[in-house]
């Protein structure tokens, strides 16, 4: 055999045969090569000779081991712990063989996840509205009753023979007992007196209603305090009045309750004469029997 065919020979051969050193024995991919702290990426391989198993070392999060068998591929999804740092990592694929041990590299980029913003809630509370409404202050004025006296009668008697004179002097009768007794029913907001007029030492009740409820009730009269109570759950009170001075005239009462209420009571001072003007009748009438029989004597 010549050279030249000897050397075809050999070409040939080689053109033929791909050795195991033409290719790559183990591959490695990330995807996403660039992640964020919290998430996770997934690792691809791929082995073209016999491995008993394939390890992996370096990167954000220990991966382990698999165990492929005949030459094949696979992949492996990879977290990323929330605590991260933020930095590029390298990850080793090793293929143990027989004699030889064969790796491969990729690196994987960790960044840290942006900032969560919260927008803050704003909540609008309007206040309330409160209308304060007065009560309407009432002033309820009563008149006294008018009392007419009794006109005075006199009757003279004159006889001719027997000169005999009689004088009877009626005294007007001076009302001593109290007037009449009037129950009044206040209105919301008025003060009511159960008499219009009274004499020293004699009881007056006073009613009212309208008033602040379980306000304290104080019946005042000129510059004393005449009455005092507690008004009910209604406004509502009944309270008793007295008089420490004997002052004739006309008075006015006012009741304060959280509002003002007023009514007005005439106080009455008498005396009585009709025991005097009795003695003094006896007496004309003997004189004037005296002087007869002096007369006729």
């Amino acid at each position: 055999m010549s050279i030249a065919v000897a050397i075809v020979v050999v070409m040939l051969a080689i053109g033929g045969v791909t050795p195991a050193s033409a290719q790559t024995p183990i591959q490695l991919s990330a995807t996403p090569s660039t992640v964020q702290a919290g998430s996770s990426f997934t690792l691809t391989w791929r082995t073209y000779v016999v491995c008993k198993a394939v390890t992996f070392s370096g990167g954000p999060a220990p991966i382990g081991s698999v165990y492929p068998g005949e030459p094949s591929s696979g992949s492996i999804v990879v977290a990323v712990p929330r605590d991260a740092k933020p930095t590029r990592y390298r990850i080793t694929a090793t293929c143990l063989g027989g004699r030889v041990d064969y790796t491969a590299t990729v690196d994987v980029t960790v960044r840290t996840p942006p900032p969560v913003t919260t927008r803050p809630t704003t909540t609008t509370t309007r206040p309330p509205v409160t209308t304060t409404t007065r009560p309407p202050v009432t002033t309820t004025t009563r008149r006294p009753p008018v009392i007419t006296p009794n006109p005075t009668t006199t009757t003279t008697t004159t006889t001719t023979a027997t000169t005999t004179t009689t004088t009877t002097s009626t005294t007007p009768s001076t009302p001593t007992s109290t007037p009449p007794t009037t129950t009044a029913v206040p209105d919301d907001g008025d003060l009511a007196l159960d008499r219009d007029a009274i004499q020293p030492g004699e009881d007056l009740q006073a009613t009212g209603t309208g008033c602040v409820p379980g306000a304290g009730v104080v019946l005042t009269s000129g510059e004393g305090i005449v009455g005092s109570t507690v008004a009910d759950d209604r406004g509502a009170f009944t309270a008793d009045i007295t008089f420490t001075k004997v002052e004739p005239g006309r008075h006015l009462i006012t009741a304060e309750c959280g509002i003002v209420l007023t009514g007005q009571v005439d106080q009455l001072v008498t005396s009585s004469l009709g025991g005097s003007s009795t003695a003094l009748v006896v007496l004309v009438f003997f004189v004037l029997a005296g002087v007869a029989l002096i007369r006729f004597a």
